[in-house]
C-alpha cells in the first residue's frame, strides 16, 4: 500500500491531467459506467469553544479503471460574520495546528487498498478543473479577461485552471483585504506568465470579466444578478456564492449534480437525513427542532456537467449568452479519477513510501 504527501500529490497532478482525467471520468459517467455515493456531512454541535464537528465523506468508482475512492474530513468547523456576510473557516484543531483530510484508493478488482494521501492538493485542484471543464464549453473561445473573486487557495487553483481552457491574458482580483489580493496577483502573475491586478472593488471586477469565478470562503452571496452582462460566463464553488436571483436571470445554466446538497446527520434529529448546505441555524444551541424540511432549488433539472462533457446536451450556443456553471456540489469520481492517475505516476516514478498491504487486510470474515 502507497503512502503519498501533499508535496508529492502536488508534483504529480499537473492541471493538464487533471483535466484529462475529469474529462474522461465525467463520459464514462455519463455512459453509466461509473457510480457515486453522495457526500453526507456527520455533526456533532458545540464539541468545543471552537466551533461544531463534522465528518464528511464521499465516494465514487470507476469501472474502466476499476478503482473505488473514499475522500474523508474530520473537522472542527466554525461561521463568522464579517464584512457583512457569513465566512466558513475550517479550524486548524488538530495537533500542530493542521487538518484532517484523507483519500483511500481502493481496488475493484481485489478490494485491497492501493494508497492513501492527503486530500489538500487534489481537493483544490478537482473543484477548480471541474470549473474549467464547464468553461470550456461554456465560456465564449474569445474570453481574454478572467475575473477572481476570492485569493485564497481555491482561487489560486482556479486562475491556472481557466487559463489552461482559455486565452486568458489579464487576470482582476479582489478579496476584503488588499494585502491579500496583492499577495495573489504577484505571485499568480509570476507562476502563469499572465497580467494579473489587484481591484478594490468585487462589482469593478464582474464589470470587465468575461469569466467570472466566485471562490471564496463566503457562505452569503457574492455575485449578484445585476453584474450579470450579455456574454459572460460565472462559476462557484458553492452555491450560496451565487444565489437563486442570480442563477435565474442566466440564459444558459449547467449543474455538477442533481443531488443539491450533502445529506445531513445531526445529533438530536433522530437519524433523519436533512438535505442543505451549512446547516447553520440547526446547529446553534437554540436550535430544539427534530424534523427539517429543505426547499428545493428551482434549478434541478437544468443540465449536469456529464452530459455537457460527452456530448449529449448542448454548450454555449450563441456569444451573447450568460452562462453558468453552478459547481453545486464535489463528486466522488473526482477523487477516484485524480487519485488514480496520482497512483499511476507514483508508482512508474517510484514516489511515496511502501508499506506492507498484509498490515490492512484480514483472515476473519467480515
Amino acid at each position: 500500500m502507497m503512502i503519498l504527501n501533499n508535496e508529492e500529490v502536488s508534483a504529480l497532478l499537473s492541471m493538464e491531467n487533471c483535466l484529462r482525467h475529469l474529462e474522461a471520468a465525467y463520459r464514462e459517467l455519463a455512459e453509466g459506467a461509473a457510480v457515486n455515493r453522495p457526500r453526507s456531512d456527520l455533526y456533532l454541535p458545540a464539541t468545543s469553544s471552537n466551533g461544531v464537528y463534522c465528518f464528511k465523506t464521499m465516494e465514487g468508482a470507476l469501472s474502466r479503471e476499476k478503482v473505488v475512492a473514499l475522500r474523508l474530513n474530520s473537522d472542527v468547523i466554525k461561521w463568522e460574520e464579517k464584512g457583512g456576510r457569513i465566512i466558513k473557516e475550517k479550524v486548524p484543531a488538530a495537533p500542530g495546528n493542521k487538518w484532517v483530510g484523507l483519500v483511500l484508493l481502493f481496488s475493484a478488482e481485489t478490494g485491497e487498498p492501493l494508497a492513501i494521501f492527503p486530500d489538500g492538493i487534489i481537493q483544490g485542484i478537482r473543484v477548480a478543473a471541474s470549473s474549467a471543464l464547464a468553461a470550456r464549453f461554456l465560456a465564449r473561445p474569445d474570453a481574454a479577461i478572467l475575473g477572481m473573486l476570492g485569493s485564497g487557495w481555491q482561487a489560486r487553483a482556479h486562475a491556472q485552471a481557466m487559463c489552461e481552457v482559455r486565452g486568458i491574458n489579464q487576470i482582476l482580483v479582489h478579496s476584503p483585504t488588499k494585502a491579500n489580493r496583492e499577495s495573489f496577483a504577484a505571485e499568480i502573475e509570476k507562476q502563469l506568465g499572465v497580467s494579473v491586478h489587484a481591484v478594490p472593488s468585487a462589482e469593478a471586477v464582474a464589470d470587465r470579466a468575461d469569466i467570472l469565478v466566485a471562490a471564496t470562503n463566503s457562505v452569503s452571496r457574492v455575485i449578484p444578478p445585476e453584474w450579470l452582462k450579455p456574454g459572460m460566463h460565472i462559476t462557484c464553488v458553492k452555491i450560496t456564492e451565487l444565489g437563486e436571483e442570480t442563477l435565474a436571470k442566466v440564459d444558459r445554466l449547467v449543474i455538477h449534480t442533481r443531488k443539491w446538497a450533502p445529506d445531513n446527520y445531526i445529533t438530536g434529529f433522530n437519524d433523519e437525513k436533512v438535505e442543505a448546505h451549512d446547516p447553520i441555524d440547526l446547529l446553534t444551541d437554540g436550535a430544539k427542532r427534530t424534523s427539517f424540511t429543505p426547499k428545493q432549488p428551482f434549478w434541478l433539472n437544468a443540465p449536469e456537467l456529464k452530459d455537457v462533457v460527452a456530448g449529449k446536451l448542448p454548450g454555449r450556443q450563441s456569444p451573447e449568452e450568460i452562462t453558468c456553471f453552478n459547481n453545486n456540489i464535489g463528486l466522488g469520481i473526482q477523487f477516484a479519477a485524480l487519485g488514480k492517475a496520482v497512483f499511476d505516476d507514483a508508482t512508474a516514478k517510484g514516489l511515496g513510501r511502501e508499506i506492507p498491504t498484509d498490515w490492512f487486510l484480514e483472515t476473519v470474515h467480515p
